[in-house]
């Protein structure tokens, strides 16, 4: 694998890149991981579909959490306060391997996540970082529509470490009454804002059997991107049947 590889400063994909050698990048993890921290603590939360989970876990079954990319900072905000609530096992993340990405794992670092950095466009290589890391973990936390779009579509790799790992696929989705949304990304990113109605549901975990064919891995994508947009609507009705108690 590694005579393929252009760049020989990857390393492992870990943290250990140029980027992150600086006080620059942990206090700007800090700072970041912080103002987070904070607006997770103002918001009035709402969640819904942890009992399945939580009995899965019980059963020793290994989990890689599955939801659109535009809504990686609140699934991340509530997650971590989740699985700190719950003790729950370390879970690996994955960000690009470049300067923010280095500041994303920094956040990460400060929520008590593993971060490992990928090259966006590194194929085979990035898979084989990410079956390497996933390997080390009994929980992940993927983006499945990034690191580059296109938007609400499910990329197969997600499925594949699965199916190779042994892991369920749990999707998850955020509503949020108030947002900052940034219209010009092509994932159009979510930020719920302070005091914002904010409602988590994750769906029932998906098993995934192992050596699964190109066709049953076309159709697990496209139940995985309709549980998805299932979920953003469920997690819309959370937040409207807590205005309405």
């Amino acid at each position: 694998m590694a005579d393929s590889v252009d760049a020989p400063a990857f390393h492992s994909g870990r943290v250990r890149d140029p980027w992150t050698r600086g006080l620059k990048i942990r206090l700007l993890g800090w700072l970041w991981a912080t103002f987070l921290r904070s607006l997770c603590w103002s918001w009035r939360k709402r969640y819904d579909g942890l009992a399945p989970i939580d009995e899965a876990r019980k059963q020793g079954h290994k989990f890689m959490l599955c939801f659109w990319h535009g809504k990686y900072i609140p699934i991340m905000a509530l997650c971590s306060w989740l699985w700190i609530e719950r003790r729950a096992e370390n879970a690996c993340v994955f960000a690009s391997l470049s300067a923010r990405g280095a500041v994303i794992a920094e956040i990460c670092r400060n929520f008590g996540l593993d971060c490992v950095l990928i090259p966006d466009l590194g194929h085979k290589y990035s898979y084989e970082l990410m079956r390497n890391a996933l390997s080390e973990h009994r929980a992940g936390v993927i983006a499945v529509d990034g690191p580059l779009g296109p938007n609400h579509r499910v990329k197969q790799g997600a499925i594949r470490l699965a199916s190779e790992l042994g892991f369920h696929l749990v999707p998850a989705s955020v509503f949020a009454d108030r947002s900052w949304i940034m219209e010009e990304r092509w994932d159009r990113m979510e930020v719920p804002k302070p005091l914002s109605r904010t409602g988590l549901v994750m769906g029932d975990p998906i098993p995934v059997a192992p050596d699964l064919s190109r066709g049953q891995i076309r159709a697990l994508v496209r139940y995985l991107e309709d549980r998805l947009d299932v979920l953003e609507e469920q997690a819309r009705w959370l937040f409207l049947d807590a205005l309405a108690e």
